[in-house]
């Protein structure tokens, strides 16, 4: 798949976040097709992770005392922010949004 700047501004990315993209590259190597593929595995595990959380916070809310409960709500409100810290979002987001939109359309 090739991927250069116009197609990137076209499906949604700010010359701003080029800019950043282009800035890790220069940083730790690589091209625009191999960090916006690592960015949307990114928001994919991150999107699965938060999800998964809250799933497991749900039936704790059900099934579970009060204390452990709001032990879970404590440790999640602590752990899920740094796991944005971790992936910028913003940046994740549109990598994963071009690559479905992408590979949705792609007619192998």
């Amino acid at each position: 798949m090739k991927v250069n700047d116009a197609v990137l501004l076209k499906s949604g990315f700010s010359h701003a976040d080029l800019q950043k993209l282009k800035n890790n590259i220069a940083s730790y190597g690589g091209s625009l097709d191999s960090v916006t593929h690592d960015l949307a595995n990114r928001f994919s595990a991150a999107k699965w992770i938060t999800i998964t959380a809250f799933t497991l916070l749900a039936v704790t809310l059900m099934l579970a005392s009060a204390e452990i409960s709001i032990t879970l709500a404590g440790t999640l409100a602590i752990v899920l922010p740094f796991i944005g810290y971790l992936t910028p979002a913003k940046l994740a987001y549109k990598s994963w949004r071009y690559r479905r939109l992408t590979t949705n359309s792609d007619p192998r």
